[in-house]
């Protein structure tokens, strides 16, 4: 990357430069922080200032589709140790999580949970350690964790406002992009309407889509009544189903019996952080074909069944030009702030396991937000 496009990156995301400008004027030489999560412009933002206060920076990707290769690059380029690519194979995304856990860590920076687990069992003790997913959150609960982790998932700033409206903001686009379809008509089912779910919804119905939501809290379906969607169990909602989008946080939501009983020429979509919500490896037990980037048929018995980006995050496609750094900035100035807080020693009194992301923390990164001053 040229220095042009690392000062729009900077002038895109002004709370984490803020915040990040006083990370690169610390001293953590000696300090290693390991980060698993998805490579994108703002990564840069979040790890050049820990690079410049003198800490071994290691990074591995939380998923295999969701590497922009010219961010990875660039911070192979200012050192820090980058195990990562873009269209990484399952094995090799599996050695990366090893290589990243294989070696102590004061701060950990997760989506996923899985290096935080993987961590734990080989006996590292880190610090503390952030975690930014439902997904992740899923996979930890009953796991003894001996050391703090903080989760920043559950904060009302990221609840309300990335998970709400951006998350839905950037599907759509994403969605056009590489189907070069609208939704005008389409009969468009969402599984799992938590706040990520009511945003793709809300969105969709915008964009002219008949929306159906499955859920299985009757509290949400009653929402969705209220939002304007069709509410249905899922074996009815996906035989008639233009588009499917999973948006739960949970594994094997389309399982074998559901993708069986697809409509021809369905459309399924994942929005949620684990690229399996999806049994994309039953998938590809059958005849496929790739159509264009990012879109894949497959012959299931005489039916053509499309996928969207190998089930993984449609939002952070690579490639498209449709992601808004601006968006996370609040979220990547979290991180930022969690690692730093990390590494200062603030969090040593935290008990082990699973805590909430500091109320202060979060405080100072919503007013910059609703200031515009970090």
């Amino acid at each position: 990357m040229d220095a042009a496009e690392l000062e729009w990156i900077e002038w895109t995301m002004p709370i984490t430069t803020s915040f990040g400008a006083a990370v690169a004027a610390s001293d953590f030489n000696g300090r290693t922080v390991a980060c698993r999560q998805h490579i994108l412009d703002d990564t840069i933002a979040i790890l050049a200032p820990f690079v410049e206060a003198g800490a071994r920076v290691r990074l591995a990707p939380c998923n295999p589709d969701s590497t922009d290769e010219r961010a990875a690059a660039h911070l192979a380029s200012i050192g820090v140790e980058v195990r990562a690519h873009a269209g990484m194979t399952t094995e090799e995304f599996e050695d990366s999580l090893g290589w990243l856990a294989s070696e102590p860590a004061d701060a950990l920076c997760d989506m996923g949970g899985d290096l935080i687990a993987a961590t734990a069992a080989v006996g590292h003790r880190p610090a503390g350690a952030l975690e930014a997913t439902t997904t992740g959150l899923h996979r930890l609960d009953g796991l003894e964790v001996p050391f703090p982790v903080l989760d920043w998932n559950g904060i009302a700033l990221k609840d309300l406002i990335h998970n709400r409206h951006h998350v839905g903001f950037e599907t759509w686009p994403a969605f056009t992009a590489i189907t070069g379809l609208a939704l005008y008509g389409r009969e468009v089912v969402v599984v799992g309407f938590g706040p990520v779910g009511q945003g793709v919804a809300d969105r969709a119905r915008d964009l002219g889509a008949v929306v159906t939501v499955v859920d299985l809290d009757p509290v949400r379906l009653v929402q969705a009544q209220h939002d304007g969607c069709r509410v249905a169990e899922l074996a009815t909602a996906l035989r008639s189903a233009s588009v499917i989008v999973t948006a739960t946080g949970f594994d094997g939501v389309l399982g074998e019996r559901e993708l069986s009983e697809l409509a021809d020429g369905a459309i399924l979509v994942n929005v949620g952080h684990s690229d399996r919500e999806i049994d994309v490896d039953w998938l590809d037990r059958h005849p496929s074909t790739s159509i264009r980037r990012h879109l894949d048929r497959y012959d299931l018995d005489g039916r053509r069944v499309y996928l969207l980006n190998r089930g993984s995050l449609v939002n952070l496609a690579p490639g498209l030009g449709i992601v808004a750094p601006q968006l996370f900035d609040p979220f990547a100035a979290i991180m930022v702030l969690g690692l730093d807080a990390i590494l200062r020693g603030q969090t040593a009194d935290f008990p082990n396991g699973v805590q909430r992301y500091p109320r202060s923390l979060e405080a100072r990164v919503a007013q910059a937000l609703a200031t515009g001053s970090a």
